[in-house]
């Protein structure tokens, strides 16, 4: 007696009734087969066109990570840039890191990096130091801009409300949109130039930033090594093109012109989200690289 299975996509099938066999008369054809199992390859070609298909019917895109464009995941562009230029990822700045949300992206994307976090606010600081036990993350209960010493620090919301949002500036674009007034304390800021000099750190992979308008401010204070080409990779939010009245910060063109000036080009960018409740405003980041052969 042979076996026969039902006829399916995934098989190249043949009918071959053998003389005698139970109810040969009555078998359909049509229905059953003698199969043979399809190659490796084309199996695995198949089985990848039904999930695709099946994905895409409930409204999802599969994309292998190699071939994914670039602009949808930053940590995947800097590594494939890396590679292709033989750079490897070993200390990254998180500048702004709030409670870890991206630091957490960030240890397994780069898992030989050293990340240096920055997060000015005590109690916020206390929950990322809570989030993060990885010893590969240094923690540091500081900000980093123009000025070493003391600096006013606008806090705006209160965690649960979802408006604690923090800036260095007190004219922020997400605060003057929100009507929000802040409360201002007192912390401690160094420039980047003057961290790196005093921790002895003499390279910076990924310098990441997420400052809430702050952030041409924190570059004009790593002059120094983003002149003598000390940074690799920048990457930050920015709201709009260009500067508007009456909000500091916050704009991508003079942020690229003086990245350009020092020698980083611009890659591609990312949108968080749009906001239509009111003026739009838009959350995206920008990410810069230095070219090793420019």
């Amino acid at each position: 007696m042979r076996w026969y299975f039902r006829t399916s996509s995934l098989v190249r099938c043949s009918y071959d009734p053998e003389p005698g066999d139970a109810g040969q008369a009555n078998v359909n054809p049509d229905l059953f087969v003698k199969c043979e199992a399809p190659s490796h390859q084309s199996a695995t070609a198949m089985i990848k066109g039904l999930v695709r298909r099946a994905l895409d019917r409930q409204g999802y895109v599969l994309w292998k990570r190699d071939f994914m464009r670039f602009g949808n995941d930053p940590w995947l562009d800097v590594n494939r840039l890396s590679r292709a230029w033989g750079k490897a990822i070993l200390t990254v700045f998180d500048v702004g890191a709030n409670d870890g949300a991206t630091l957490v992206e960030m240890l397994p994307a780069f898992p030989v990096a050293t990340v240096h976090s920055f997060e000015p606010l005590r109690e916020t600081f206390e929950r990322l130091k809570a989030r993060v036990s990885d010893p590969r993350a240094q923690l540091h209960n500081l900000a980093l801009g123009e000025i070493c010493g003391p600096v006013p620090f606008y806090v705006y919301g209160s965690q649960g409300d979802g408006s604690l949002m923090n800036s260095l500036t007190p004219d922020a674009g997400f605060a003057r949109r929100g009507g929000w007034e802040p409360k201002i304390v007192e912390v401690q800021s160094l420039t980047l130039d003057a961290f790196c000099e005093s921790e002895k750190i003499d390279r910076i992979d990924v310098l990441k930033m997420d400052t809430e308008g702050f952030d041409l401010a924190v570059l004009r204070g790593s002059e120094r090594m983003l002149r003598e080409a000390r940074v690799d990779f920048v990457y930050l939010e920015f709201n709009d093109l260009l500067d508007r009245e009456g909000i500091a910060g916050g704009s991508l063109l003079p942020i690229s012109q003086f990245l350009g000036n020092l020698g980083l080009r611009y890659v591609t960018t990312y949108t968080d989200f749009v906001q239509t409740d009111g003026p739009m405003w838009v959350c995206a980041n920008a990410l810069f690289a230095r070219d090793p052969r420019a």
